[in-house]
């Protein structure tokens, strides 16, 4: 039987891939799969950071695109998207720009959001939660 796991520790997504993305025959990047660390879905603009980290270095937050409900917007983004809901069962992509991709085989892939509730907020006070999931995943 597999250990219990905190809810808001589960953010990437349980496919385990990175697949690495091509505009003509130029790999230009790659892209791995989150899902929202919660019983319940979010607004983007609840989103107070997200952060990248592969094999140990952080992604600069101006390489990455956030991908859900074929929408794309880019982490600075994320305060005004008040009205786009993030859906427990919806994976949203995140793209990484990168000349080339990542070369085959695994990479440790870290992905930290602090994120706010937004049905807590009472007196103007809302919750605050950090969550965090690290794996190695495939890339091929």
């Amino acid at each position: 039987m597999a250990a219990f796991q905190s809810y808001n520790k589960l953010l990437l997504g349980g496919g385990g891939n990175i697949a690495n993305i091509k505009a003509g025959d130029a790999v230009i990047g790659y892209e791995f799969g989150v899902y929202y660390p919660s019983y319940r879905g979010t607004f983007l603009s609840c989103i107070e950071s997200f952060a990248v980290y592969v094999d140990g270095g952080r992604v600069p937050d101006g390489d990455i695109i956030f991908k859900l409900n074929g929408k794309e917007c880019l982490l600075s983004q994320l305060p005004e998207l008040y009205l786009e809901y993030w859906f427990i069962l919806d994976e949203a992509r995140i793209f990484v720009l990168k000349d080339g991709g990542l070369q085959g085989g695994g990479h440790d892939v870290r992905v930290e959001m602090r994120h706010r509730i937004p049905y807590t907020g009472y007196f103007g006070s809302y919750m605050v939660l950090d969550s965090a999931d690290e794996r190695v995943l495939a890339a091929g």
